[in-house]
């Protein structure tokens, strides 16, 4: 008795789902080497669209610090574009800072699996 073996062959990539695209938004600080009570701008520069009357909280904290010195509320424009300003808090150290978008996931899609990074920029404080 003859058997007929059949093998179907489909490329891998057709089996596996294309990894999900994550927006991140990219922060700039303007200037970037405020001094402690300064004001700064912090803006998009790669905005990513979100919900309409979508409510952010951008904070300034030390980098490596948990809570944050100061921060403002801003609804970003249609396409996820904003600039908010704020003052760097007058007892910050000189050093190394961070703005962040601290609700961003809160607010935004990240796929399940996916590892989606913060929305956050680093600046030096001046002394």
């Amino acid at each position: 008795m003859a058997m007929l073996l059949v093998v179907v062959c489909a490329p891998l990539t057709s089996w596996l789902s294309a990894p999900s695209t994550v927006c991140v938004p990219t922060l700039t600080v303007d200037p970037d080497n405020p001094r402690p009570g300064r004001i700064v701008t912090v803006s998009t520069t790669d905005a990513c669209p979100l919900p309409a009357g979508a409510e952010l909280t951008v904070r300034i904290q030390p980098v490596g610090e948990t809570i944050p010195l100061a921060q403002a509320r801003v609804t970003p424009d249609p396409d996820g574009s904003f600039a908010v300003s704020i003052t760097v808090p007058p007892t910050i150290r000189p050093g190394q800072a961070v703005a962040s978008i601290s609700n961003y996931w809160d607010i935004a899609t990240c796929p399940e699996g996916a590892s989606c990074a913060s929305a956050a920029v680093e600046f030096t404080v001046a002394p």
